[in-house]
């Protein structure tokens, strides 16, 4: 039976546990925290025995056999784990597996890991016995574009209420890496008293000074001091700002700029199309005074240039991400 991984812990509350379970995939935090949720289930039905055996170069398969078949004297039933890692079942290892686990004399639960196995090895005798008998996860990386929903999810798990906007900083600080993003949730679970996550939670979280001067720097950019924007990035690069958080700031503020821009084109009044979103107290003053300078074709190019900045900061193109950042200020304060 094949369970999604999101839904493996209702299926252990639902319908205790199966016979087997292979968990594999590619992405390691959801492949051990799914293997945990099971030893847990494990530990909660009385199962105080494990057995655990590494699949390495050269491994006797026959272990596996001669332990499943010897009674313990200490529990009825066992866990005994199989770590594939890399490795796939050689025949005597298929033939091993898929007999242990259609027997019917045989109480233990089995908890086999693996990392990715292609369509091949999923035809095989053995990954077809479990999936007859057992239950197998298969992990996959979170597509970049639904990091924030996972995000904001696990935050909802942990009691949190997160923000779009924070949970898109996080996303692209960790720059797709699910441990990274379960560690900063950690963080700020113990950080933040109320639950309440937003923007300025989070980089308060990262670096202490950033918390004001990252989003002080972008409202001296639309002021069009071009000068002191400069010195302040300067600033916030000498104190050990991210440039990936401070170029997520930019290119966040450029959506908006243009969204804006689009939405005046459009003829709506400008009052409106400021409340819409959400441009209140001092910044409506410096929020207009951008986009009565800039027209929408320019704020477009530089909306375009800060999503290439984006994957120059992450390495994926050619170029000095400091030197863009201090460009992109210049040509978000007006200076040409």
């Amino acid at each position: 039976m094949f369970v999604v991984v999101d839904n493996l812990g209702s299926h252990l509350e639902r319908r205790g546990l199966a016979r087997c379970y292979l968990i594999f995939g590619g992405e390691p935090l959801q492949a051990t925290e799914s293997a945990d949720r099971v030893r847990a289930a494990a530990r909660a039905a009385g199962i105080s025995e494990r057995l655990l055996f590494e699949v390495e170069s050269g491994f006797d398969w026959r272990q596996l056999h001669l332990a499943a078949n010897e009674l313990s004297l200490f529990a009825e039933r066992r866990l005994i784990e199989v770590r594939l890692s890399g490795r796939k079942p050689d025949k005597t290892g298929s033939a091993i597996l898929a007999d242990l686990i259609e027997r019917d004399d045989v109480p233990d639960i089995f908890l086999i890991t693996a990392d990715r196995l292609d369509r091949n090895a999923q035809k095989t005798k053995w990954f077809k016995a479990i999936d007859a008998a057992g239950v197998t996860v298969q992990v996959r990386p979170v597509n970049i574009s639904q990091l924030d929903q996972w995000i904001m999810r696990r935050a909802r798990q942990q009691g949190m209420a997160m923000t779009q906007a924070a949970a898109e900083l996080i996303a692209v600080r960790a720059e797709g890496n699910l441990l990274a993003c379960a560690q900063e949730l950690d963080k700020l679970n113990l950080l933040v008293e109320d639950g309440e996550v937003d923007v300025d939670a989070v980089l308060g979280a990262m670096v202490d000074s950033a918390r004001f001067d990252v989003f002080g720097l972008i409202d001296v950019t639309l002021t069009g001091d071009g000068g002191k924007a400069v010195r302040m990035l300067r600033g916030l690069r000498e104190e050990g700002t991210e440039a990936v958080v401070i170029g997520w700031a930019i290119n966040r503020e450029l959506r908006k700029l243009t969204y804006m821009a689009v939405d005046l084109a459009a003829g709506k009044p400008v009052q409106s199309v400021l409340n819409e979103h959400k441009v209140w107290g001092p910044r409506i003053g410096i929020v207009k005074q951008t986009l009565t300078r800039t027209p929408l074709a320019r704020l477009t190019r530089m909306l375009r240039r800060s999503i290439v900045l984006d994957r120059i900061i992450k390495g994926a193109l050619p170029g000095n991400p400091w030197d863009e950042l201090e460009m992109l200020c210049l040509k978000l304060a007006g200076k040409r």
